[in-house]
């Protein structure tokens, strides 16, 4: 099941591995979210039935971004139905094991999402650099390479696949090496990650050191960076495997917490944030970053309110706080933060406002 499951993201890694040319990590719009494979005993339409609910259930957990949300008591009724979401369906075999390939409905899950109040964590998301070292009992430290141990790589990506996350692992050839030598990645030296992903240019950088502390138990620290933060949380279990997934799993919550979006209708809106984009030299430019703009998930309603020369601002209806917005706006690399504006005497406008809006220059 892993060969199907993970066969489109294999093909992008080898990809990228292939060749002198490095290309940068970036947020990206997952497009396959709603899309599931399910082992299956027959064609038959009650385990059709049966594999539509639990697809149902992991296609919850990728856009709300909650790995618990199969037990919230409000989605057990949706999962029974989960037939009318079904968009279309095939199926496959492989090794003598059947399965089912499940597509569903976007507009319909998200229509639900909103009507039962859920978050929702937009498809625009970032990209993120995996860089991995283990102590083990018998061979003490190393750097953990995808050539060296592809069973872990692979189950880390079949979990990047599941909970909807963008995932890349770095080439490990002398660059890397040199850049990012084993001391400072066991010492989670995020000076040593910024310079080693350079390169790449992620959106965002996970460092793991992984501990066998026994025969079957294993630990596991982990260290997120980005956006100007850090996160730091840990992970158990009884093998590498295990353990690396939990890790890639909380990270993949951390993430969600920061960029999902729960709406509650119409009283859930915030009020007007001004946004003043510059670098707009053609039409083409205008069209898009204003559809993008009304696109994002955070916004409910734009207003253009005025265009001057290569400039343009828009008054932006949110349903969220600016900080979850301006997290989502750094994905765009089309977009640079400009700066706030100070008056002379001192006084700051709040920013967001006509005085301050926030400003991003359209590259």
């Amino acid at each position: 099941m892993h060969k199907l499951l993970q066969q489109g993201l294999v093909l992008q890694l080898s990809a990228l591995l292939l060749g002198a040319f490095i290309l940068p990590v970036q947020a990206r719009v997952v497009s396959d979210l709603y899309e599931v494979v399910e082992p299956v005993s027959s064609r038959g339409s009650t385990d059709r039935v049966a594999a539509g609910s639990r697809g149902l259930e992991r296609i919850f957990v990728r856009v709300t971004g909650d790995a618990t949300i199969g037990n919230n008591p409000d989605l057990q009724p949706v999962l029974q139905k989960a037939q009318q979401f079904v968009q279309g369906y095939h199926y496959t075999s492989e090794d003598n094991q059947l399965y089912l390939h499940l597509s569903f409905d976007p507009q319909a899950v998200s229509r639900q999402v909103h009507q039962l109040g859920l978050p929702m964590w937009p498809n625009n998301r970032p990209g993120t650099l995996v860089w991995l070292a283990v102590d083990t009992l018998l061979d003490g430290r190393s750097v953990l390479r995808e050539e060296d141990t592809p069973e872990l790589f692979s189950v880390l990506e079949a979990m990047a696949i599941e909970r909807g996350v963008p995932l890349d692992f770095p080439v490990m050839d002398l660059n890397d090496q040199r850049n990012m030598p084993l001391g400072a990645l066991w010492a989670q030296d995020e000076q040593a990650a910024e310079r080693a992903g350079l390169r790449y240019s992620p959106d965002a950088t996970l460092m793991g050191r992984i501990l066998q502390s026994s025969g079957h138990r294993w630990q596991a620290d982990w260290l997120l960076v980005h956006g100007g933060r850090s996160y730091a949380f840990d992970s158990s279990g009884g093998s590498m495997e295990e353990t690396a997934l939990r890790g890639v799993n909380q990270m993949a919550n951390v993430l969600a917490r920061r960029y999902a979006v729960r709406s509650e209708g119409r009283d859930a809106q915030m009020g007007a944030i001004i946004i003043e984009l510059a670098g707009v030299d053609s039409f083409a430019d205008y069209v898009e970053a204003l559809a993008y703009l009304r696109g994002l998930a955070q916004v409910s309603s734009t207003n253009l309110l005025s265009v001057e020369g290569d400039r343009m601002r828009i008054a932006l209806a949110i349903s969220v706080g600016l900080p979850n917005l301006r997290d989502t706006l750094a994905l765009n690399h089309k977009l640079r933060a400009d700066g706030d504006t100070i008056d002379l005497n001192g006084y700051r406008a709040p920013l967001g406002s006509a005085g301050n809006p926030l400003r991003y220059r359209w590259d």
